[in-house]
């Protein structure tokens, strides 16, 4: 029983040293031995089985230690599994249940955005969103939440290549317009097709990061505008980016 417990204790120290060496970069046998608490002998024997299976690696000009590339198989696999489908969805039925409207998971595929889940709204009038529907950034909701995410000179580099129709009598086409209601969504963190697309119809959406800190997706809400009224869109919103904020920490953000 001693010897299995001590080599539970191991794996312990080996995974703590693994978390170590990431939240500080590079570190030597000392360091790691007074942050682990153990002395240096037992540091470095941890440190050389890590080393051995290819999961920390030794530079050779200071004899310290960083991540190895064995770890990056893993990471890969771990995002390929991840669905952002799977840990969207109940969010959606709670972002439809808040709200009373149609709710909406999409994805940007360079100047298209796609809509990859989606929920009908519980009233008999309601929006229908249908999976596979393609937004444009210019005009959606969750286009401009993704399209204010993004450097200037990508947005201008989007916004040329993408053709600006004119929807309804709201659409903005003017590209300088179009820069500056970015700068504006992306410092209240959500933004509104108001009548844009369609009219009789508004939208309110927020971006979703990963653990990287980059916008994976966009979920919002879609209802006419006798029930998404301009006085409601402040507390949708604040639901929306609450639900989204939530969803982002499941992703490592």
């Amino acid at each position: 029983m001693d010897k299995q417990v001590q080599t539970i204790n191991s794996l312990a120290r080996g995974l703590a040293i693994i978390d170590l060496i990431h939240e500080h970069g590079r570190l030597g046998v000392t360091e790691l031995g007074k942050l682990l608490g153990v002395n240096k002998s037992s540091a470095y024997r941890l440190l050389k089985t890590l080393e051995e299976h290819g999961y920390v690696e030794q530079i050779a000009e200071n004899g310290k230690y960083t991540l190895g590339l064995k770890l990056c198989k893993f990471r890969e696999r771990v995002l390929d599994s991840y669905d952002i489908r799977a840990v969207a969805h109940p969010y959606l039925e709670e972002l439809t249940r808040l709200t009373g409207e149609a709710a909406g998971l999409s994805v940007r595929k360079g100047d298209e955005v796609f809509l990859i889940d989606c929920l009908s709204a519980p009233h008999h009038l309601g929006v229908i969103l249908q999976i596979g529907d393609r937004e444009e950034l210019h005009c959606t909701a969750h286009g401009k939440a993704m399209l204010s995410a993004l450097p200037e000179d990508e947005q201008r580099r989007l916004l040329k290549k993408e053709k600006l129709t004119a929807h309804t009598v709201y659409t903005v086409t003017d590209r300088e317009q179009l820069l500056a209601v970015a700068k504006a969504d992306k410092a209240r963190r959500y933004a509104v097709d108001n009548e844009e697309t369609t009219l009789g119809m508004r939208c309110v959406a927020a971006n979703i990061y990963d653990f990287s800190g980059n916008v994976v997706a966009a979920i919002g809400i879609s209802g006419p505008t006798d029930r998404v009224t301009e006085e409601k869109i402040p507390e949708y919103a604040g639901i929306i980016t609450r639900i989204a904020e939530t969803i982002s920490r499941r992703l490592g953000y």
